[in-house]
């Protein structure tokens, strides 16, 4: 099954010196309902700084995996305490990025929900700031 939704995601970063940077987006996007888990599938903008790049987070009980595809890409998985590695690749290079996540509640159902996350960023094996992602979904009845 498959339903339009609309998309908020609020990120906040906090680096070294406890200093918080938070920016919030909005976006429209598909949900998809599948046995195992959700979809949500949703083209970046440029307020993201990712334009030309569609994410998707396939949803589970106790981890969720973004993965970017474009001009930015990257795949990273949130399972609360395993350290996940990767290539962060943009137009400009790549970027060796690890995560640690202290967080990854999830309340998902078939007309949307909520995803919190919380997790170390780490450059090259050396945390560079923690973050918190808050991504909320809800149906979007009018289109």
């Amino acid at each position: 099954m498959k339903k339009n939704v609309l998309v908020t995601i609020k990120g906040t970063q906090i680096n070294d010196l406890g200093e918080a940077d938070t920016m919030e987006l909005f976006t429209e996007g598909l949900l998809f309902i599948r046995p195992d888990s959700y979809y949500i599938v949703y083209n970046e903008s440029a307020m993201s700084g990712m334009e030309g790049s569609t994410t998707s987070l396939r949803i589970q009980t106790d981890k969720v995996v973004l993965n970017r595809m474009g001009k930015a890409e990257m795949k990273q998985t949130f399972e609360l305490g395993k350290l996940d590695e990767g290539m962060y690749v943009t137009p400009q290079g790549a970027i060796h990025l690890g995560i640690i996540p202290s967080r990854v509640h999830v309340d998902f159902g078939e007309t949307g929900g909520a995803i919190n996350l919380e997790y170390e960023l780490q450059i090259g094996q050396q945390t560079v700031c923690n973050n918190s992602l808050l991504i909320t979904v809800k149906e979007d009845r009018y289109s």
